[in-house]
């Protein structure tokens, strides 16, 4: 009886190490979602003349790596399709292809790659990011808000909104001012499903 006390401590000591070790690995870790571009959108606003024009982009894919437990471990990638644009103007739509703006032929794809994740507390992140577009790579900050996560139809989504204003002068895309903007707010809306495969 002397020597099973003991041991039945050590057991327990040991059984509760592998808890916490267990119960570590799992708060830290980074789950993967993959962005949903059929409940999503990419739209934007940009100032001619006096009133502010909308547009969107219908195709483009992502993902976001997100640890909620330590957000500066998260990470989000993200392509825009340009040849997708839409104003709701045909001669428009072709006329953002051309060397004016977009020059699409020669760069068909604007991509995100975000640098830093900064909790700004409660759902809210600052997200500071290399935004790829005309050949150019400059930084810019969306803020962001992660919307919770529910499971339907046998996968877990995430939902994500962000706003972001850019001025696009610094990607060399100058024409029209000052009747067009220089300044383009982006907003985004994001449904992300959950992958099976995930970091941590």
């Amino acid at each position: 009886m002397g020597t099973l006390f003991p041991m039945k401590s050590r057991l327990l000591s040991l059984l509760l190490l592998v808890t916490i070790t267990a119960t570590s690995a799992t708060m830290a870790e980074v789950a993967v979602y993959k962005i949903d571009p059929v409940h999503s959108g990419i739209s934007f606003k940009i100032r001619h003349f006096i009133n502010k024009v909308p547009g969107i982009f219908e195709v483009f894919d992502g993902e976001i790596h997100f640890d909620k437990e330590n957000p500066a471990n998260s990470k989000a990638f993200a392509s825009i399709k340009v040849a997708s644009v839409d104003t709701r103007n045909e001669d428009r739509d072709a006329h953002l292809q051309n060397e004016d703006f977009f020059a699409s032929s020669r760069f068909p794809s604007i991509k995100f790659t975000s640098t830093e994740w900064e909790a700004m507390g409660g759902n809210k992140y600052r997200v500071t990011g290399d935004l790829q577009m005309l050949g150019k790579v400059k930084p810019i900050t969306l803020d962001v808000t992660f919307l919770g996560e529910v499971e339907g139809r046998g996968q877990l989504r995430s939902g994500w909104e962000g706003t972001a204003t850019i001025d696009r002068t610094e990607w060399g895309m100058g024409y029209g001012t000052p009747a067009v903007g220089k300044n383009v707010d982006i907003e985004l809306n994001i449904q992300a499903h959950r992958q099976t495969g995930k970091e941590g």
